[in-house]
């Protein structure tokens, strides 16, 4: 498996997988995902226990992945005094 990571400041880590190692979430997605598009980062989120970052409300209509906005982002990251 390629990983790629890169360390921002703090403890922000920003990592890359190939997108085979998503796949097998697909369909778990696809459940969630209110948008069929955005399917395949809720197979991401799901397989890296990970949030997205969207400003698309209708994403927050499921429950199991945290969708973060633009706004919260901003505050999240003012509040780590990054």
């Amino acid at each position: 498996m390629c990983q790629k990571s890169m360390k921002l400041k703090k403890n922000i880590i920003l990592k890359s997988y190939p997108k085979e190692d998503s796949l097998a979430f697909l369909e778990k997605a696809k459940e969630l995902s209110p948008d069929p598009k955005d399917a395949v980062y809720f197979a991401v989120a799901l397989k890296m226990g990970a949030n997205i970052w969207s400003n698309d409300k209708r994403l927050k209509s499921q429950n199991t992945i945290k969708i973060v906005s633009t706004n919260e982002l901003i505050e999240g990251l003012s509040s780590m005094d990054v």
